[in-house]
C-alpha cells in the first residue's frame, strides 16, 4: 500500500511537471508566431517619368532585387508619365510604350499629373484603359467629360493588410499646369478639402497612403491639414528627398525626375498596426545590368528610323534660350506675324550640341503637339501680356516670354513690380498706340496667360512643330 501510495504521488507530480513542460513550450510557440505576426511591406515608386522608358530596363533589375529580399513589393506612381521623349510622344498610339512597360512590371496604383492629359482627353482615356492598374485621382471632376469617371481611391489587401491609396492632382487657378483646352468639361477641387472628405478610410484599412502630383510644399500644407495620413508619396516639383521628410507626423518622399532615382517605402506591421515608416531615394541610373526582357521591348519602342532623319545643323551650342529664340521666330515667319511671342518653358530641349539635328531632336523641343493662334494686339495689349505674366513671376528676375520680331524691356517699381514696357520693333522704332499688329502665340499662351483677347483669336492651322520645319528648310544652318 505504501508503495502504490509513493507511486501515485510520483505520477501526480509528473503529471503536474509535464503540464508545467507542456504549457512552457505552448508560451514559447505562441511567443514565436507573435515574432512572426511581424510583417513588411515595401512601396517602390516613381513620378515625373516623362517618357523616359529608356531607364525601365534598369527599373526592372532594380525591383528583381528587391523582390529577391522583400516578399510584399508593390510599385506605385505619382503621375507625369508623358511629355519628354518623341518614342513615347509621338508613338503610333500616343503614350503606349509607357503603359505597356508599366504594365509588364507589375505596376499596382497611379495618379494623374498635370501632363497627363497633354494628348487630350480621349487618348488618356485609351491609355487608363491599357493600363492593368488603376489610375486614381480624388479632386477631379471628370464624369460629365470625355475623359469620363476617375476613381478616387484604390484598396488592396497584401498579406493580410488592407492598404488604401488616394490620388491628388496639382491645380493652379482651378485647373492643372497644362493646356487648359485638354480640359474642357473638367474641373478639380481643392486637394485639401478633397482630402479631408477621405479621412474615413483611415479606419477602413491599416495604412492610409496619398500618392499625390501636388509638389513637396503642397504635400507639407496637406500633412499638415490631414494627419490621417501615414504616407505621401509625392510628384510633380521633380524634388529628390534623399530620406523621409516628416510633417506633423506624416512621412513625405519624392525621388526626382526622368526615373534616375526610384523611391522606396518600407512599411512594417506588428499584427495590423503600423510600427515603422521609412523612406529613401535609390539612384537606379547606375544599375549595369538592364534586364533583358524590358530592354528587348524598349528596343523595340525605339525602332523609329524615321526619327534619325536629318532636319538641319548647328554649328554652335544651342542653349534653351536660344531654342526658344529660334521656335519663337518661326511661328512668326510662318504666320506672317508683326511679332510672336513664346514661352520659355514650353521649350523641352534644354541643350542642343554642335551638329546634325534630327527630327528627334524636333520632337523633343515640342512635345505638346501645340498650334499658332493669331491675335491682333495693341501696344498697350502687348504690354499688360507682358506685364501680366512678369508680375505673375515676380519670384524671377525676368518673364518667360520670348519675342520675335521686336524687343522689349520691362521698367520695375522700387518693389521690384513691373510698371511699364518699352517695346521696340525690329527696326528699333516704338511701337504705336493704336495700331493693332499681328501676333501669334502657342495656343498653351493664348488660353493661359492675361491679357485683352484671352481665349480668343483666330487658329491658325499651323502646329508649331510645322512651323519649325518650314522654317529649317529655309534657313538649314543655325
Amino acid at each position: 500500500m505504501k508503495h502504490e501510495r509513493a507511486n501515485k504521488r510520483v505520477n501526480f507530480y509528473s503529471g503536474i511537471r509535464y503540464r508545467y513542460i507542456l504549457l512552457y513550450i505552448l508560451l514559447l510557440l505562441v511567443g514565436c508566431r507573435t515574432k512572426t505576426a511581424e510583417k513588411e511591406i515595401v512601396i517602390i515608386s516613381t513620378n515625373d517619368i516623362h517618357g523616359h522608358i529608356d531607364q525601365f530596363p534598369k527599373l526592372a533589375t532594380f525591383v528583381e532585387r528587391v523582390k529577391a529580399e522583400h516578399p510584399n513589393v508593390i510599385l506605385v506612381d505619382a503621375g507625369d508619365r508623358f511629355t519628354g521623349n518623341p518614342y513615347v510622344d509621338y508613338a503610333e498610339e500616343r503614350g503606349k510604350p509607357i503603359i505597356t512597360l508599366m504594365n509588364a512590371l507589375g505596376y499596382a496604383v497611379a495618379t494623374l499629373g498635370n501632363h497627363e492629359c497633354d494628348y487630350g482627353q480621349e487618348t488618356l482615356r485609351r491609355r487608363i484603359n491599357d493600363a492593368s492598374f488603376p489610375i486614381i485621382c480624388a479632386n477631379i471632376n471628370s464624369s460629365r467629360a470625355a475623359l469620363d469617371t476617375i476613381a478616387p481611391y484604390h484598396s488592396m489587401t497584401v498579406d493580410g493588410l488592407e492598404l488604401c491609396f488616394i490620388g491628388l492632382t496639382q491645380t493652379t487657378n482651378g485647373l492643372p499646369d497644362a493646356n487648359p483646352d485638354h480640359f474642357t468639361g473638367i474641373t478639380f477641387d481643392d486637394y485639401r478639402q478633397t482630402a479631408a472628405r477621405y479621412k474615413y478610410l483611415k479606419q477602413n484599412g491599416d495604412a492610409l497612403v496619398a500618392i499625390t502630383h501636388l509638389g513637396v510644399d503642397a504635400d507639407s500644407v496637406l500633412a499638415m491639414s490631414m494627419p490621417e495620413l501615414d504616407v505621401i508619396i509625392g510628384g510633380h516639383t521633380h524634388t529628390l528627398l534623399d530620406t523621409a521628410k516628416f510633417i506633423n507626423d506624416v512621412m513625405i518622399g519624392q525621388s526626382g525626375i526622368a526615373l534616375k532615382y526610384a523611391g522606396v517605402t518600407i512599411l512594417k506591421f506588428s499584427g495590423k498596426k503600423l510600427i515603422h515608416r521609412s523612406f529613401r531615394s535609390v539612384n537606379i541610373d547606375t544599375i549595369t545590368r538592364p534586364e533583358p526582357r524590358i530592354l528587348d521591348l524598349v528596343n523595340q519602342f525605339y525602332d523609329r528610323p524615321e526619327f534619325k532623319k536629318i532636319m538641319g545643323h548647328t554649328s554652335r551650342p544651342l542653349s534653351q534660350e536660344m531654342t526658344g529664340h529660334i521656335v519663337t521666330t518661326a511661328t512668326r515667319e510662318a504666320t506672317r506675324g508683326d511679332f510672336a511671342f513664346y514661352n520659355l518653358g514650353g521649350i523641352r530641349k534644354t541643350l542642343i550640341p554642335p551638329g546634325d539635328i534630327t527630327l528627334e531632336t524636333l520632337l523633343e523641343i515640342e512635345p505638346f503637339g501645340n498650334h499658332i493662334v493669331i491675335q491682333e494686339m495693341t501696344a498697350e495689349d502687348i504690354k499688360l501680356l507682358l506685364l501680366n505674366r512678369f508680375n505673375e513671376l515676380r519670384k524671377y528676375p525676368f518673364t518667360d516670354l520670348l519675342m520675335a520680331g521686336g524687343t522689349f524691356s520691362i521698367t520695375r517699381d522700387s518693389t521690384g513690380k513691373g510698371i511699364d514696357v518699352l517695346l521696340k520693333d525690329h527696326s528699333g522704332t516704338p511701337l504705336a498706340n493704336g495700331k493693332r499688329y499681328r501676333v501669334a502665340l502657342n495656343n498653351y499662351i493664348n488660353a493661359e496667360y492675361s491679357f485683352p483677347g484671352k481665349g480668343k483669336g483666330i487658329h491658325s492651322g499651323i502646329s508649331v512643330m510645322e512651323a519649325l520645319l518650314a522654317y529649317l528648310k529655309k534657313h538649314p544652318s543655325l
